[in-house]
């Protein structure tokens, strides 16, 4: 073995170089680095020599044919995947050496014991109980941990399933993650004050441990750590804890007493999930509320949002069917998607000025909820955001809104009182669908002059005289619609009015309006008409709008003589021929006799009609393009070859 064959730094063994059947490491190291021996196949045997106190993670990972590794005592720390993808633990008769009555030894640190083991009491002196060194020893039922240990690793007593007992005594710093996950008969366990670290899923899966009190010395908890525990009934943190990590107490059903400290600023994602028995005080510092960390605790009923809070997660109290009244501190910014839906008892809902959205389906389901008060500052309220709210009767909404989701307000049919602001830029469409007080004998929504839409789908929608306006969204998605008459004290038509109207042939607005919102008729494919005389050619984006407004403008002349009248007739004259085919293949006699009676047509394009026209069967077409004839044709029979009987 020669020198060369190490890469050392600092008294760290970086990386092993030689390729021999076996390894004697120099002396004056301090430690074996990360992947020093990591894929080292020909490697039988290692030697380490006295002063190492540290192998560290995947040092000697894949080395797939080490069987013997002998090692000081001053070695105090073995880290993750070290012997990992190794035969090293299976050849235990060849390691008798190593050693000490059922304990598998590297230095201190024990990394193994004999699987028949029933009762383990480990000896003083061990500092480390390494990854999975009891990890499935189904038979193990006693232990005794010394006080010399300072860290239990990850696994190390996983799935022992006869375990019932276990005491961690004062020295023990961490504990790593899973660590007792699935000591299924575990129902006692009772901390010295000294943890300070314990991670992700300690306890997961021990359906017999009903009851634990952490020491005051714990400083972090990991998530998962209960997860699962169905009989767990009582826990009780005290010092200085700071989080309570994702999915904590998941599926904890039976889980009815929990004492977190007033340090704690945040709770985890899903940490209270299912946990459908707990009550609890939330804590004076708490900052954070993860998505969904109380979701479906049913039986939650006291909840006081300490001041300090600034995030409520997604989800965070969707099905606390027990809570009463919620008030959201100032630093609130938000209120998430679905954060109180099927609250049903929720009857007292105070937002003090700081949010600025409601989520979607915010307060979905809050069958108790008689009256949102929403404040000023709130600019967006997200689709079903009160939706089956069913014994609501009031809503007032402030002038900073600015956007409302679909369905906002469905489903609520005692909503008898709605105060809106007149400028809401984008409504959803249905917000108010279902909501049979608020309509008038027609079935129309109207508030204040605004109309919000129609309880019915109906197959004409002409909404009363006085709508000053129709909300954006109001009749989106009304399937059977086939016309819109709108009065003619309408001034505005909102972005996505008649949107999804798919069956919409026939559009009528009055002179006064002015303005279209954006995508008022999107998805309307089969419009064919849209009479718009407030509206010049250049008020539409779609050529396929334009040219609905230019057949409105062509069938219904009369209505846009007037500032507009001139642009729409340049325009004609301009598209006659892409207008004069839809005239007649759609069937719009009067928009097509627009051209004859203008005299637009050269007489190529009039012969080009009457073909057309006759092609169609569109003879009411023929009739009137003949009657009214056409002078570029004088001095020529031009009935010759035209026929009304088709």
């Amino acid at each position: 073995m020669k020198n060369d064959d190490f890469e050392i730094k600092e008294g760290v063994l970086v990386r092993y170089l030689g390729d021999g059947y076996a390894a004697e490491l120099p002396p004056g190291l301090a430690a074996v680095g990360e992947g020093a021996f990591r894929d080292c196949r020909s490697l039988h045997e290692v030697y380490i020599p006295d002063g190492v106190t540290e192998i560290r993670k995947e040092a000697f990972q894949w080395c797939v044919n080490l069987r013997r590794v002998t090692a000081p005592e001053s070695v105090s720390l073995i880290g993750r995947d070290a012997f990992a993808g190794t035969p090293y633990y299976k050849y235990y008769s060849e390691n008798e050496t190593d050693w000490r009555e059922d304990f598998l030894f590297i230095g201190r640190c024990l990394v193994k014991a004999r699987r028949n083991l029933r009762r383990a009491e480990i000896p003083e002196g061990t500092v480390m109980i390494a990854a999975d060194a009891f990890a499935e020893r189904v038979l193990l039922d006693e232990l005794s941990i010394p006080r010399s240990v300072s860290l239990i690793d990850w696994r190390a007593f996983a799935d022992c399933t006869g375990l019932s007992r276990a005491h961690i005594p004062a020295g023990v710093r961490t504990i790593g993650w899973h660590c007792f996950k699935g000591c299924s008969r575990l129902c006692e366990v009772s901390f010295e004050e000294g943890t300070k670290d314990i991670e992700n899923g300690i306890f997961a899966g021990c359906r017999s441990l009903r009851r634990v009190e952490f020491p005051a010395s714990l400083k972090m908890l990991g998530g998962w750590a209960f997860f699962g525990c169905g009989n767990l009934e009582e826990v009780s943190f005290r010092g200085e804890l700071a989080a309570i990590g994702e999915r904590t107490f998941s599926g904890c059903g039976n889980l009815c007493r929990v004492e977190l400290p007033d340090c704690v600023e945040v709770i985890g994602a899903d940490s209270f999930c299912d946990c459908t028995n707990v009550q609890l005080r939330l804590p004076g510092r708490l900052r954070r509320l993860e998505r969904r960390a109380f979701s479906g605790a049913r039986s939650l009923s006291e909840l006081k949002l300490p001041p300090s809070l600034e995030y409520i997660g997604e989800g965070a109290f969707n099905g606390c069917r027990s809570v009463v009244s919620a008030a959201l501190p100032a630093k609130v910014e938000e209120v998430p998607d679905y954060a109180f839906r099927d609250c049903e008892l929720l009857t007292v809902l105070t937002l003090e000025a700081g949010p600025r959205r409601l989520g979607a389906c915010a307060f979905y389901g809050c069958r108790s909820l008689r009256a949102a008060v929403i404040p000023e500052g709130v600019s967006e309220i997200g689709e079903r955001a009160f939706a089956n709210c069913q014994t609501l009767e009031k809503i007032k909404l402030p002038r900073s809104l600015r956007s409302i989701g679909e369905r906002a307000f469905a489903g609520c049919p005692n909503l008898r009182e709605a105060e809106m602001p007149e400028d809401i830029a984008e409504i959803g469409g249905g917000i108010f669908e279902g909501c049979g007080m608020l309509a008038d004998k027609e079935g129309f929504v109207i508030v204040d002059g605004i109309c919000y839409g129609c309880q019915e789908s109906p197959f004409e929608i002409s909404p009363p005289t006085g709508v000053r306006v129709v909300a954006g969204g109001a009749f989106c998605g009304c399937a059977e619609c086939r016309a819109v008459i709108l009065p003619e004290s309408v001034e505005r038509v909102g972005s996505r009015a008649f949107a999804g109207c798919a069956k919409l042939r026939r559009a009528v607005l009055p002179q006064r309006v002015k303005q279209v919102g954006s995508e008022a008729f999107s998805g309307c494919d089969s419009l064919l008409v849209l009479e718009a005389p407030g509206l010049a050619p250049l008020s539409f984006d779609e050529e396929r709008l334009r040219l609905a407004a230019a057949l409105g403008f062509c069938g219904a002349e009369e209505r846009y003589y007037g500032e507009n009248w001139h642009l729409w007739a340049l325009w004609a004259a301009e598209e006659r021929a892409p207008l004069i085919t839809a005239a007649i293949d759609d069937g719009l006699a009067e928009a097509a006799a627009y051209f004859t009676r203008h005299a637009l047509l050269r007489a190529a394009e009039y012969r080009a009609a009457l073909e057309r026209a006759q092609r169609k069967n569109a003879m009411e077409i023929v009739a009137l393009l003949l009657a009214y004839g056409n002078d570029k044709l004088s001095g020529e029979d031009i009935f010759a070859g035209y026929s009304l009987d088709g």
